[in-house]
């Protein structure tokens, strides 16, 4: 037994429905223990100082495999910064005694491995983990008994897929010109997936195979200064043998003026009726707000649908290095209801960490019972505090249980990029009951309502207050300020507003400018015939 000391621990604090629930992170790890958050719980597969995971657009880091009966969850792994140490580790949750098998996960390679990517086989249950030069195959589920294969040494950023015929595909960068978008089958000589059409000038790309067929997908964003980003897929249905020609995707029916797709939001997935579904993120050229997260079909009508907007009026903190306000989505489908799921992470203008300066970010889900042709549920899972949830993943769903993994990072900003210093970080899944009964979605609803439909902070308030508001649709939008006699003091907002959250800061003065007098004031929210109130203490 290790006796551990005061001086070698500190407290984690995670705010959760009112409650402070507290862990303790002892040196080099942290105890492994459940949570409740905003919506369901976490638990911890582990722990990580290398807070950036993903170059380009997330993968599959996080299966839930009912053949296994449980969860695989391989993630970027360091001890401690600059990051010499760097390795996939891999942990598996077990639903038989709903726990890990390791305490912190298991290594995968013997040497340092700087990427990687994982799938699992639909039939064995095993999982497939690519680093540097080696494959690893789990020689059962869950076991964390690795057998290896050497594969070629030019994969750049490679993503493997794994399908039922037992063949391993690979997808990657050329790594000479770094333009070509390159595919293997079982390592034979790779062709050029991308021609006639441009290829990726960032690893931009994704990669997805069927689980009830040998159907596969390859997916990429191209991003040239001279035109407009774009989305191209191209289709196997034979297991990689013949591909389709490559398929432009058209633009989304976007309100935003200069739309572009953004670099790392572009995630594929096949669903149980073996049709594609493709989740990506839209914002702004040359901004990271506002940001919107789409959904495309091919059988649908229309095939976008949007999944949420979001935007700020008063944003206070920027995002940081690869990322928009909303963005790395993934989606997974409720095989026993067919529910579509949609994680992603968001961020907060207006909660930023002191020491970067940077927004913090939660991480949202929303669901849809009709195949992706409206989505309904938009909400965070997580509780905004001082940390930021990174890199979500929606690993899938096991009869009524949604989940997600992500990173918590203590610090906002990459420590690679010297957005701050290196830290501990815990690794999570979240599992949250879906779809969420009408109870819970009243209950979310009436804390949201206080929370977010119309919230004031500080409170009370000295110089200036931030209003927050959240609209479940497309609204026309009146915010003001009263006194205590019901005299209008001013008018922050009158305009029509989208769905989605919004901010505004009053700084305490009158429609004249003027200084308003310490006191009690009311700030009134109109959308249509609705109307909140929320008071507000100026001292």
């Amino acid at each position: 037994m290790r006796i551990l000391s005061l001086h070698s621990c500190k407290l984690y604090a995670e705010e959760s429905m009112g409650k402070i629930v507290k862990f303790v992170i002892c040196n080099m790890f942290i105890f492994n223990i459940s949570i409740v958050s905003a919506i369901g719980y976490q638990t911890r597969a582990g722990f990580t100082s290398h807070d950036w995971q993903f170059t380009g657009p997330i993968h599959k880091w996080c299966i839930t495999d009912t053949v296994a009966n449980g969860i695989h969850i391989c993630w970027k792994w360091s001890n401690f910064a600059p990051a010499t140490d760097l390795n996939a580790r891999y942990n598996f949750y077990n639903f038989t005694n709903w726990n890990w098998n390791w305490f912190d996960g298991v290594n995968v390679f013997a040497q340092r491995s700087a990427f990687h990517s994982m799938d699992n086989h639909p039939i064995s249950g095993c999982v497939y983990i690519l680093g540097n030069n080696m494959l690893a195959r789990d020689q059962a589920p869950g076991a964390g008994l690795f057998e290896f294969f050497t594969v070629p040494n030019n994969l750049l950023y490679p993503i493997i897929a794994v399908t039922p015929d037992d063949v391993v595909h690979c997808l990657y960068k050329d790594n000479i010109d770094g333009d070509t978008l390159l595919y293997s089958r079982n390592w034979s000589s790779p062709i050029n997936i991308n021609s006639p059409m441009p290829g990726p000038t960032f690893p931009s790309y994704n990669f997805s195979g069927s689980k009830i067929s040998n159907k596969l997908i390859a997916v990429w964003l191209c991003d040239e200064e001279t035109v407009q980003t774009r989305i191209f897929y191209r289709i196997s249905n034979n297991s990689g043998i013949i591909w389709e020609a490559p398929v432009q995707l058209p633009y989304p029916p976007t309100v935003i003026s200069s739309p572009t797709f953004n670099d790392y939001s572009l995630y594929a997935m096949f669903d149980a009726q073996d049709n594609f579904h493709i989740v990506t993120a839209v914002c702004e050229r040359g901004f990271a707000i506002p940001a919107e997260i789409w959904h495309f079909c091919p059988i649908n009508n229309p095939q976008w649908s949007l999944v949420s907007h979001y935007e700020a009026e008063t944003p206070s903190a920027t995002v940081g290095y690869n990322a928009i306000f909303a963005c790395r989505p993934t989606i997974v489908q409720n095989y026993h209801d067919n529910y579509l799921h949609v994680a992603w992470e968001q961020f907060d203008s207006l909660n930023y960490e002191p020491i970067t300066s940077l927004a913090r970010a939660d991480i949202f889900v929303a669901e849809s019972p009709n195949n992706g042709l409206t989505w309904q549920n938009q909400r965070p899972i997580t509780t905004p505090n001082t940390t930021s949830k990174r890199f979500p993943c929606a690993g899938g769903v096991d009869h009524d249980t949604l989940t997600v993994a992500y990173l918590i990072d203590s610090i906002a900003g990459f420590e690679i990029m010297s957005q701050g210093r290196a830290t501990l970080n815990p690794i999570v899944i979240h599992r949250i009951k879906v779809p969420l009964p009408a109870s819970v979605i009243e209950e979310q609803s009436a804390l949201y309502a206080q929370r977010s439909l119309l919230y004031s902070e500080p409170n009370p308030f000295t110089s200036h207050a931030i209003i927050r508001y959240t609209l479940p649709a497309q609204k026309n939008v009146s915010l003001s300020i009263y006194d205590v006699t019901g005299r209008l003091i001013k008018v922050l907002v009158s305009d029509t507003k989208l769905i989605g959250e919004h901010s505004v800061i009053w700084n305490g003065r009158d429609n004249r400018d003027v200084r308003v007098k310490n006191g009690i004031y009311f700030c009134s929210l109109k959308t249509n015939n609705k109307v909140i109130t929320y008071k507000i203490i100026k001292t």
